[in-house]
């Protein structure tokens, strides 16, 4: 009992920030949470998986047309069959693993640096609203900042000689290839980390390796049962003549400030309220939060994280920050391979293995000032990243979402009906999915022709029934003129309608098959 009291009152701070990281995390959940297309694939194969037995032997799909391994989609399956199917479940376990995230930091900092800098960070990371608004959303890029921290204490343990680290960093490795693609980055760092400071291959090593190539026996399984279906895409991807890789400029400079855009949007997130522009990945939205980070902010953040880089690989003594320098530098390259010279879209969340790092570096920094300056400096990044969540709302949330179809179940009773969308940015926004959970099944859809195949046992109509059901999204930005040309279509046949947040329900009248001619 002792020993407790003596662990709770040395260690209170963290433990009332690992608190605070939760509640934060769970404020306005169902409001907040963030649900479309993307999430609701992984809840049908989770649907799927669990009421019909349906056990998937790939996961997700990556850009270059493979899937990865399906260990987080059984995860993400998992939590939601104990959640009764409901997603803000992912919500809840994505707060819980929050705390994790909030402790890692406070270990790392404290191993790498001193006591002082464990503990910022962790403040750090409890109250930053980008941090917050990442660790609301359970889906593949979500583990990254989790990742990252196991990944590089393992490897700090592993120096020190701590050997058994090396069945930790091989799990992390699973989880995060299983995960999303953007995590191969802690594979190529992994192995650069064990050349660059020559560390030994013993027999732990060879096992934790073997573990890692044993986790893609689904992968095998599945290709040689459906004729490579999985391998095939890749070597076409690699085979299209738009694949060739060139050089522009313009994407160097922006793939290069995503970097210091990611790093001062942690410290504090300026610009709306709105919570699904942070998520979006409308070009509108993009440069709307990027532009309005104050210049300055982006010019001091560069200079940091350039000043840091340069300052770890100089440090032989600390070896720590070496490493957080040379995961920095793998991911700039990796970012403008795939960015700019095989010109891929980049987006914020594919740094998010960086996230943890960034506020791990922002720490040390603040951290070297003296005590009163230092209380200040913490005291407003709390106070501003506090205010700004207090203002945060959701006009596309789980809360309006489940409104608007309850308000569909009230309007169409027994009848059967079908759904269709109409957005310019947020089209496919999980309505489908969603339905089996807080309604009832619409017999056909607009998501059909791509999901179709994960309902199980329920059947899709060749024909739209007599009732259709339309989302309109009405967006942040001006919308398209065929936007309002099938808005008006809908208003002409409409029987009833009302609003929630920003979606219109607009219940149609299809008695005379308008739809299948004007509709589409």
């Amino acid at each position: 009992m002792s020993q407790i009291k003596n662990i709770l009152r040395n260690y209170w701070p963290i433990f009332l920030f690992l608190v605070f990281s939760f509640i934060l995390r769970i404020y306005k959940l169902e409001e907040l949470f963030y649900f479309t297309y993307d999430e609701s694939i992984p809840a049908f194969v989770g649907r799927r998986m669990f009421l019909w037995g349906h056990i998937p032997l790939i996961g997700g799909v990556s850009p270059f047309g493979v899937h990865l391994t399906p260990y987080f989609y059984w995860f993400l399956a998992g939590i939601l069959a104990i959640g009764n199917f409901n997603p803000i479940i992912w919500g809840m376990v994505g707060a819980v693993l929050s705390i994790v995230t909030t402790f890692l930091m406070y270990i790392v900092g404290n191993s790498f640096a001193n006591k002082k800098v464990g503990l910022t960070a962790a403040i750090f990371w409890a109250f930053s609203l980008l941090a917050n608004i990442y660790d609301r959303h359970l889906w593949a890029l979500y583990p990254g900042p989790l990742l990252s921290l196991v990944v590089i204490y393992s490897i700090f343990k592993i120096k020190k000689g701590s050997e058994n680290f090396v069945y930790i960093l091989s799990l992390a490795l699973i989880i995060g290839i299983s995960a999303d693609p953007s995590n191969l980055v802690f594979v190529v760092f992994s192995v650069l980390i064990w050349i660059f400071f020559k560390l030994p291959i013993s027999k732990k090593t060879i096992i934790a390796i073997f573990l890692v190539l044993l986790s893609l026996i689904p992968l095998i399984v599945f290709d040689l049962k459906h004729n490579f279906a999985n391998t095939r895409p890749f070597l076409e991807f690699w085979s299209r003549s738009d694949n060739n890789p060139s050089f522009n400029p313009n994407k160097l400079i922006n793939n290069f400030l995503l970097f210091p855009y990611a790093f001062s949007r942690l410290i504090y997130t300026f610009g709306d309220n709105e919570i699904a522009k942070q998520y979006s990945y409308s070009s509108i939205f993009v440069e709307e939060k990027y532009n309005s980070i104050p210049p300055v902010f982006v010019i001091i953040s560069t200079l940091l994280l350039i000043s840091f880089t340069i300052y770890s690989l100089r440090n032989k003594i600390n070896y720590g920050w070496n490493i957080i320098s040379i995961l920095i530098i793998i991911y700039f390259l990796g970012i403008q391979l795939y960015g700019t010279i095989f010109k891929a879209d980049i987006f914020e969340h594919y740094l998010s293995g960086l996230f943890a790092v960034f506020l791990l570096i922002f720490a040390k920094i603040v951290s070297a000032f003296p005590k009163k300056l230092w209380l200040f400096l913490i005291s407003i990044f709390v106070i501003f990243n506090l205010s700004k969540l207090l203002v945060t709302k959701n006009s596309l949330g789980l809360t309006y979402k489940k409104q608007a179809i309850e308000f569909v179940m009230g309007n169409v009773g027994d009848k059967e009906f079908s759904i269709e969308s109409l957005s310019t940015n947020w089209r496919y926004s999980g309505y489908r999915y969603l339905f089996t959970v807080f309604g009832r099944e619409p017999v056909k859809s607009y998501v059909d022709s791509t999901v179709g195949y994960l309902y199980g046992t329920t059947e899709i109509s060749k024909e739209h029934p007599n009732t259709i059901v339309a989302f309109v999204i009405h967006d942040f930005s001006e919308e398209t003129q065929d936007f309002y040309r099938r808005y008006n279509f809908f208003k002409i046949h409409e029987k009833n309608h009302s609003t929630f947040g920003k979606i219109e329900v607009i219940i149609m009248d299809n008695s005379s098959k308008w739809f299948e001619n004007v509709g589409n």
